[in-house]
């Protein structure tokens, strides 16, 4: 049976995706991820495709590495071979401001700064290729709204799933399971602070998923779906861990709210996760049914075609990305973006130094 968390290949350069392509659209995790009013400074990146925004981020993060300081890099949601954002610290951030994550500031110059690439750009030649940018943003578009369609039918299914599983998952075993498990980790980290982030993402590159869950984690647990109960029980799991006062983090699934994986302090538990320290088999939480495992296996080949019709309509989308690409890039005045650069990495630093 095709698991939900299946058909994810690994995307490198990256602990998160800044959001995703759901069955209502796409969802930005800015806030969370990003919020102005718990940082000390925000800068926000403006330009067009092409303009060299995930590059500036790249090096951004990896000065303030080479300065000791620490760097997590989070992914664009329908392109992981981009960054939306670049987290220092925890206390400084950089993002990609431009739609369909639109960012403005709310405290500009008292905590945000706006990084407008547009001034590196010639405007007579953009102005020259209006036409064919209007078209290619309009073709790029349409197959976005016709994905968005093919992702709420397999949100649809999805929800179908969840209500079959219900019927086999044994939700007090899995209670008591999880409360046992939580006395073993030993003494909790935190105070049962609950966040969200996106590891997994379906993007104009395929359907991708980062490591953020288990990246430096001591101890890693694999979780072996069976009957699509893993989506059940990792919830359970993460609410016995907050209840005993971990602080946990929700690696996220693009659609329907679906749980990934759970980081919990030095422990980790991933589904799709190498079992290094041990497999939690959803198979003994879950009561055999042949009837609902042949409706499971029905509806699984339905969300499967619809999540491929909705890759299929993306990588087209992505030839008119990129296409726009190369029209901006042919605009624009690397030399003194990167003169630009130079100064304002200088200066980020300076405010991390502080």
């Amino acid at each position: 049976m095709n698991s939900v968390y299946d058909g994810y290949t690994p995307a490198a350069g990256g602990k998160w995706f800044a959001g995703a392509n759901t069955e209502a659209g796409f969802s930005g995790s800015y806030p969370e991820l990003a919020g102005e009013a718990s940082l000390a400074r925000l800068y926000i990146v403006k330009g067009g495709p092409g303009t060299g925004k995930s590059t500036l981020m790249r090096r951004i993060g990896e000065a303030a590495e080479a300065a000791g300081h620490r760097a997590d890099y989070c992914l664009c949601g329908s392109d992981p071979d981009s960054l939306d954002a670049v987290l220092l610290d925890g206390r400084v951030a950089a993002v990609d401001g431009t739609a369909p994550h639109a960012l403005d500031m709310v405290y500009p110059g008292a905590a945000s700064e706006l990084i407008d690439l547009s001034a590196f750009w010639d405007t007579g030649i953009l102005s020259a290729a209006r036409d064919e940018i209007v078209s290619l943003a309009s073709l790029k578009a349409a197959e976005f709204a016709s994905a968005s369609r093919w992702l709420a039918a397999a949100g649809k299914v999805l929800s179908e799933e969840a209500s079959l599983a219900r019927r086999t998952f044994l939700a007090d075993k899995a209670e008591g399971f999880a409360s046992r498990l939580v006395k073993r980790l030993g003494k909790p980290e935190g105070r049962g602070i609950v966040r969200r982030r996106y590891t997994h993402g379906i993007t104009m590159r395929g359907r991708r998923k980062t490591d953020g869950i288990s990246d430096g984690a001591e101890v890693r647990y694999a979780v072996e779906d069976c009957g699509g109960c893993a989506r059940l029980f990792l919830p359970v799991l993460a609410d016995a861990l907050t209840r005993a006062g971990w602080d946990v983090t929700l690696g996220m699934l693009p659609l329907s709210g679906i749980v990934g994986g759970i980081r919990a302090g030095r422990f980790a538990f991933a589904c799709g996760g190498e079992a290094e320290d041990g497999t939690i088999r959803m198979s003994r939480f879950t009561r055999s049914d042949h009837e609902v495992r042949g409706e499971l296996r029905l509806a699984a080949k339905i969300r499967e075609s619809c999540l491929r019709e909705a890759d299929d309509r993306l990588r087209c989308a992505s030839k008119y990305h990129f296409a726009m690409e190369e029209i901006y890039r042919g605009a624009m005045d690397f030399g003194a973006k990167e003169r630009y650069e130079k100064k304002l990495i200088a200066r980020i630093l300076d405010g991390l130094s502080e």
